[in-house]
């Protein structure tokens, strides 16, 4: 019988997912889905697996208090089962080298029309903000000293918002004038294949054709951005 769990999210299964958080009663404060997603996919790819009661708890609330849930037991459960699911998800994505695909929400100018171009890439900000609480909350990435992990998180961590970058900036500009991403879709193109790469050396998921080789060995997909592999991440 297959595993109800290992079952994609549907197209209106987002939607419910994005009201069920929303709905979490005050004074508690639950994850956005995009910034969700940045936060699952950090978990996915530590080398130590993390089990759902020691992150459940900061997605459905900004405190990771334990009596964060909803009014009602099964809009509860139902919420629980859709997150469950999209970790799962988005492990099954990594194992398989698919590449991810993060929720993103578009951005708007003043008139509520969607932008396109280098300004859309905004979208990918909170993706990046979750991945950065989670890899901040528990070990394995940030403290990581392969070079391919250090390198490929830059990529994930050039889209942090300007309120979050920090020491990263000079390094993100610089990726900027040497790797410059025109659009979201190169954007996130990019992003998947960072996460691709981390999970090559973190996880061991490689390619069927480069599986002989040991997990913890850097593999490098030969089509890293120029320049990013010679930027270290800031301490």
């Amino acid at each position: 019988m297959p595993d109800p769990f290992s079952v994609p999210l549907k197209d209106e299964e987002f939607v419910e997912l994005g009201e069920l958080l929303a709905a979490m009663p005050a004074p508690f404060e639950p994850m956005e889905a995009d910034h969700m997603d940045g936060f699952l996919t950090a978990i996915a790819l530590l080398p130590q697996r993390i089990t759902p009661s020691e992150w459940m708890p900061f997605i459905l609330d900004a405190d990771g208090r334990t009596e964060a849930a909803l009014a009602d037991e099964a809009d509860e459960a139902r919420l629980e089962e859709l997150i469950y699911r999209r970790y799962r998800s988005i492990e099954s994505t990594l194992r398989h080298v698919r590449p991810i695909d993060p929720i993103t929400y578009d951005i708007e100018d003043e008139r509520g029309r969607p932008v396109g171009g280098w300004e859309g890439i905004r979208a990918l900000a909170p993706f990046a903000s979750g991945f950065l609480e989670a890899m901040n909350r528990w070990p394995g990435l940030a403290d990581s000293d392969d070079e391919l992990v250090n390198s490929a998180l830059l990529g994930i961590l050039r889209h942090l918002p300007e309120d979050e970058i920090g020491d990263l900036e000079d390094i993100r500009n610089d990726l900027e004038l040497e790797s410059p991403l025109e659009n979201l879709k190169e954007a996130q193109e990019d992003l998947a294949m960072s996460c691709a790469e981390i999970a090559s050396v973190t996880r061991g998921f490689l390619p069927k054709e480069e599986r002989r080789v040991a997990p913890g060995k850097s593999i490098s997909s030969g089509k890293k951005a120029p320049g990013r592999t010679a930027l270290r991440r800031r301490r």
